[in-house]
């Protein structure tokens, strides 16, 4: 009977080929995850940039266009287009890494304080100052979370 030392020596080709084998298994499978990780992540990074845009032109058009319009239709279409982008941002920027995620809960917590106040006059015809407020926290946070988005899309290989 063989010793161990002289089974190794006459099997050292197959042993050696197959911790390869498993070395490169395991670094193509944890390559493999990685790389589907980060195809998610730009997939909802371009959406929420997409979705950032039609959320900058619903607060421009509920501040600027609504004070000015007297349809209940429009106001009340603007406001849930605006509740479902922001909502869509922040559940996409929840699967972000920081500070991606951050950003959209932040932003979606601004819209719920603000969307009632941005297309707000006063008896002069002027904004409020709150409305004015808003407008700006909203289109400020908006930058803020394209910044962190593109933040997001930079660091990853």
């Amino acid at each position: 009977m063989a010793s161990i030392r002289e089974q190794f020596r006459a099997n050292a080709v197959a042993l050696i080929s197959i911790a390869i084998a498993v070395v490169a298994l395991g670094y193509n499978t944890w390559r493999n995850e990685t790389t589907e990780t980060q195809r998610n992540v730009r997939h909802a990074a371009f959406r929420v940039l997409e979705s950032l845009g039609e959320l900058q032109e619903i607060v421009d058009t509920r501040y600027y266009y609504l004070p000015f319009e007297t349809a209940h239709v429009t106001e009340g279409a603007s406001r849930i287009r605006g509740f479902g982008t922001v909502t869509m941002v922040r559940d996409l920027t929840g699967v972000m890494p920081d500070p991606a995620g951050q950003a959209g809960a932040e932003l979606h917590d601004l819209w719920l304080r603000h969307f009632l106040v941005l297309h707000r006059l006063d008896e002069n015809g002027q904004h409020t100052a709150a409305a004015t407020q808003a407008e700006n926290d909203l289109t400020g946070a908006i930058r803020e979370s394209r910044a962190a988005v593109l933040e997001v899309l930079s660091r990853l290989d």
